[in-house]
Parts: structure tokens; C-alpha cells; sequence
């Protein structure tokens, strides 16, 4: 919300970068941006379309567990905190715009495309989360009371579809979780490479179970946890000793058809031999993968990417956050999979670059280069 109040930043949404012309210190970028079907310079947020429009879709920043309407904003804190409608959805029955004091419900809106001069770039397309789907063994899509971190993320949040309350998928309360490490990540058949947040989301999962439900069973199934941030090994420490189960382990999943609750099956390297538990609900930690907008946007912008897909960075210590093209710099995981913290640094680095960029005259430093290429 900040950057929205910030009357040096522009903020372009629901937006595509569509062609990039130029070099460092001179870049032209062409922008398509998309309609939103409603004049967000007389918008003001009210939401009373969405009181009167009888159409509901499945909302995914909650990931789908919770409808929206098809006139909509993404979350609370979005900027700009205007509304958007989804043509896909809309059956043109025309309440949203009776609804609408203001007259800022425009239907008619086209997509249209706008020239920026810029004198840097900063790719910070994201990631995107591993679909588990494919693995069989965790049962992902067939077992209504399977979920992944990111679906589990949204059930804990106050913000969330069950406002916070532990509820899972079939309504019922949720008083035994297993969080199931390394899905789609150390996997030599998806993603080789570990994901570095996982382990650490899922014990801050565990803990807010066990805040909201003091009596509570969470047990964690691991290959290794990977504890390598500042007050991480702390932390891991602290949750098994309030009672948090760490089992060194990858179950294979099952149903008990009887009331819909998961079965783990694994080898038990303690205690030997093969080990049957049940719970309320299995939470899939799903890796990190790359973005689609970092697929396009690379290709788009000439980077280099690495083995896995993701931005390649010039130097894997001293260039974390400089690409492969002079002038295009990168920000969080666009690069490779990482935490916030690792992020936010990362984007002080790139804000330090740009910076340093922006205090060089580029156009006496491009002049100067044509004056070589002539003299040579």
C-alpha cells in the first residue's frame, strides 16, 4: 500500500510487457494493458457491485477454496484497492452497473497499448508452486483432505476462507495434521534441487496449528530438515520440544473411507518395520518452480537462464543480482528458490544497483562509444 501512496512510483497492473527495444540507460518498453472493465479514476472501492452480482467462481488467491463474485478485487491490500471484472464469468446481466453510483462500470473497455522509456529493468516475475498431482503415492486431487502449504497457508490465515478456525476441505475440525516434506524437490524425477523454504513454512504451519489447537497432534515427515538461517536451528529445536513430531520419513498416502481421513503409510527406521498413522489432514510441502512471466519474460528480454529455468545470475556470489544482459537486474525467485528474508535483501542489492546506474551519464558513456567504434 505504500507504493501506491508514493507519488514517485507508478504502478501499472493487470499488465503485460509485450516488447523491449534498447540497451542499458535507454530502454523503450511497450506495455499492453488489459481492461478492467471499470474506470478505476472513479472507483472508489465501495463494493457494492459486488453485493448485487449473483455470480460466484472460485477464488484463487484463496486457491480456490473460497468463491468470489465476477466483479472482484484480488485481497484486501490490493493496490490500487479497485475492482475488477472477470468477462469470463460475467453473464452481462447489467446490476453491477445499476448498483454503481459513480458510473464506473464500463463494459465496453478494450485493451490498449502504452510506450515507457525506462533507463533499467528489474525482472521479479516470482514462482510458482509445485503441482503435486502427478505424484500418486500423496493421493493430491483424488483425497478431498490432502492440501498443499500454499492451501494450507490460506486455511490458517485470519484472512482466509474458514477465517483461521482449522477446518479442512469436508467441513470438519482439524485436530491432527502430517506435513509431508520435499514434494517436487530433491526429486530426481521433478526438481532436483531443494526448494529452502519448506522446511521452515511447515514448521511455522505446525506451530500456528498447535497455537489454535493446544491438544493438537503435528508431525512433520522429513528427509533431512535443512535449519540453515539465522534462529532456524533455534526454532526447530524449540517446536520439538513443545511436542511438534519430526519423522524421518516419506509416507505414501491412503484413505480411510469410512470418515474421509488420510492414512500414512511409511517404513519406520526407529522403531522398524511398516508403520500406519491417521490424521485429520496431510499438507503437502510443494517446492518452488518457475513462473511462467519468468519463462516470458526472459525469453522476451534476451536473459540467460539456468538448467532449471530460472534467471541466470552473472556471479553466483558477487552477481547475484545483475542478468546476463547490462541494465536488467532481478529480484527474488525469479532467480532460484529463496525465503523472504533472502528476498528483501536481495531487492536492497538490486535498489543499490539501479541506483549506482542511475548516477552514471549514460548518454556522455554512449557517446563515448560511438567515438570508439569510429576510431576503430
Amino acid at each position: 500500500m505504500e507504493s501506491a501512496k508514493n507519488e514517485k512510483i507508478v504502478l501499472i497492473t493487470n499488465a503485460d510487457v509485450v516488447a523491449v527495444n534498447g540497451a542499458e540507460g535507454h530502454f523503450r518498453v511497450k506495455v499492453k494493458r488489459h481492461p478492467w472493465f471499470v474506470d478505476i479514476e472513479k472507483c472508489n472501492g465501495c463494493g457494492a457491485c459486488v453485493d448485487v452480482c449473483p455470480v460466484t467462481v472460485p477464488h484463487e488467491w484463496d486457491m480456490d477454496l473460497k468463491p468470489r463474485k465476477a466483479i472482484y478485487t484480488m485481497f484486501a491490500q490490493a493496490a490500487p484497492l479497485k475492482y475488477l471484472v472477470d468477462r469470463e464469468a460475467c453473464v452481462d446481466c447489467g446490476l453491477c452497473m445499476q448498483a454503481c453510483g459513480l458510473n464506473a462500470i464500463d463494459l465496453a473497455q478494450e485493451a490498449w497499448e502504452e510506450d515507457l522509456e525506462v533507463g533499467s529493468i528489474v525482472v521479479a516475475t516470482g514462482m510458482r508452486s509445485f503441482d503435486p498431482s502427478g505424484m500418486k503415492q500423496f493421493r493430491y486431487g483424488e483425497q478431498q483432505n490432502v492440501v498443499t502449504n500454499m492451501e494450507f497457508e490460506r486455511i490458517c490465515n485470519a484472512a482466509g476462507p474458514t477465517q483461521g478456525e482449522l477446518i479442512r476441505p469436508d467441513g470438519k475440525h482439524i485436530r491432527s495434521v502430517a506435513l509431508i516434506q520435499c514434494v517436487g524437490s530433491r526429486d530426481r524425477e521433478n526438481h532436483p534441487y531443494c526448494s529452502f523454504f519448506c522446511c521452515m513454512a511447515s514448521i511455522k504451519g505446525g506451530r500456528l496449528v498447535m497455537e489454535h489447537e493446544p491438544e493438537a497432534e503435528v508431525t512433520v515427515f522429513f528427509n533431512d530438515m535443512r535449519a540453515c538461517g539465522k534462529g532456524f536451528e533455534e526454532l526447530y529445536r524449540r517446536s520439538r520440544d513443545d511436542g511438534m513430531k519430526f519423522v524421518q520419513a516419506i509416507p505414501a498416502v491412503y484413505e480411510n473411507k469410512v470418515n474421509g481421513n488420510p492414512v500414512l503409510v511409511y517404513e519406520d527406521s526407529e522403531a522398524g518395520g511398516i508403520t500406519r498413522v491417521e490424521v485429520d489432514l496431510v499438507v503437502l510441502a510443494c517446492g518452488l518452480e518457475p513462473s511462467d512471466g519468468t519463462s516470458q519474460l526472459s525469453q522476451l528480454l534476451g536473459l540467460e537462464r539456468d538448467p532449471y529455468g530460472f534467471v541466470q545470475e552473472t556471479h553466483p556470489v558477487m552477481g547475484m543480482a545483475e542478468t546476463s544482459r547490462r541494465g536488467i537486474f532481478m529480484a527474488g525467485t525469479c532467480q532460484g528458490p529463496k525465503d523472504i528474508p533472502d528476498s528483501v535483501t536481495q531487492g536492497s542489492a538490486t535498489a543499490a544497483l539501479v541506483g549506482i546506474l542511475f548516477s552514471r551519464d549514460l548518454t556522455e558513456e554512449a557517446d563515448k562509444e560511438k567515438e570508439d567504434m569510429t576510431d576503430g
